[in-house]
């Protein structure tokens, strides 16, 4: 959902998909209410890529899989869905309004890959990676975008990315809350090396569009202002 919305760009109409956690075949299945409610947010004036999953509408590039039990299995942490299906229906009022469909543009480049930053994460093998023909690079960092720099720092290796012409995105490990590259000295010596702030990206939403980005810009200014700009509503700028 979240490459899709970003590959059409601004919509005329609602793109919609489902899924269910059970089987249609079955009796207690939530897959026919979970069709019959995207087939009805399609007619609703919401031109956007959607989730219909468990009553709700969420939009698809701020969507994460959050429980793989509960029939409700999506969510959209840094986004109050775009459809509330009860007894009434509620649109909400930060839909985006309906745009103009660009031409198709498939063009995405997937030497891309996401590291999850942890204690004791060995920087060599980042700095393997970014020598490896690594094209973009995801971090997940801690809270607000905080990154090792004194023992096991990654800043040499981001030094090296930058040197490289290998774009980073910074985003945060929390389904909640956004990155602020300067509130920590971790986050601030990463943006020094040249580290972008996601902002409040999910990690989904991070990945499609710099696979995207390096795909139709690729890695120079126009990248940066694609990585930084909101696009479809992927990110909330400041």
């Amino acid at each position: 959902a979240s490459a899709l919305a970003l590959v059409l760009g601004p919509l005329p109409r609602p793109v919609v998909f489902t899924g269910a956690q059970r089987p249609l075949a079955e009796v207690r299945t939530d897959a026919r209410q979970n069709l019959v409610d995207a087939v009805f947010a399609a007619t609703l004036p919401v031109p956007e890529v959607g989730i219909a999953f468990a009553s709700r509408v969420l939009r698809g590039t701020r969507a994460m899989k959050r429980d793989a039990w509960a029939l409700a299995a999506f969510d959209s942490p840094n986004c109050a869905p775009l459809v509330e299906l009860g007894v009434d229906v509620g649109v909400a009022p930060h839909v985006r309004p309906a745009g103009v469909l660009a031409p198709f543009d498939p063009r995405l480049e997937t030497r891309v890959l996401a590291v999850r930053v942890f204690p004791g994460l060995d920087p060599a093998l980042v700095r393997g990676a970014v020598r490896s023909g690594l094209k973009g690079l995801v971090l997940e960092a801690y809270g607000t975008g905080n990154l090792p720099h004194l023992a096991g720092s990654l800043i040499p290796a981001l030094e090296e990315a930058r040197a490289r012409g290998v774009p980073v995105l910074v985003v945060s490990q929390c389904p909640r809350g956004f990155v602020d590259m300067g509130r920590y000295a971790g986050g601030a010596a990463a943006a020094a090396a040249g580290a972008l702030s996601g902002g409040d990206m999910t990690t989904e939403a991070a990945l499609a569009k710099m696979m995207i980005g390096l795909g139709r810009h690729g890695a120079g200014p126009d990248l940066k202002a694609w990585l930084e700009r909101d696009v479809v509503g992927e990110v909330t700028c400041p």
